[in-house]
């Protein structure tokens, strides 16, 4: 026999004894419910939030191109931006000069947010071979 020990919202603390199975059952069922929580919230941390509890969120410069597009090595870049492709150019221009969101890109070409953020993919892919 084992004990489940429940804690009200009110305060007040209620253990009930239960067999093996039973516990292992409720373990299980208190991890599925934990997980699922989890899944769907994982994502849904609001700035609001962060900034409740003094969490910076700071620009990552650990991204090569990133250091090379914000550094003063431009003419090593602007050679890199010529093997593009005219599309692919214009995206890095419209993202990196226009300072253009993907979404609204995505929008302006009717479409979808991931398409841009593949196309992206596929652009540093490029870059980081030639530079």
């Amino acid at each position: 026999m084992k004990t489940i020990r429940y804690e009200f919202c009110d305060g007040t603390v209620n253990e009930v004894e239960v067999s093996d199975e039973l516990c292992a059952l409720h373990d299980e069922m208190v991890q599925l419910e934990k997980r699922n929580h989890w899944k769907n919230t994982r994502r849904h941390i609001s700035l609001e939030y962060l900034n409740r509890y003094e969490i910076d969120i700071e620009e990552s410069d650990s991204d090569p191109l990133v250091k090379l597009i914000k550094s003063e090595d431009t003419e090593k870049l602007h050679k890199a931006i010529t093997y593009l492709s005219l599309k692919q150019r214009v995206l890095i221009e419209k993202i990196f000069f226009g300072d253009m969101t993907m979404t609204a890109i995505a929008e302006q070409e009717n479409v979808s947010q991931q398409a841009i953020s593949k196309q992206i993919a596929v652009i540093y892919k490029k870059l980081k071979k030639l530079l």
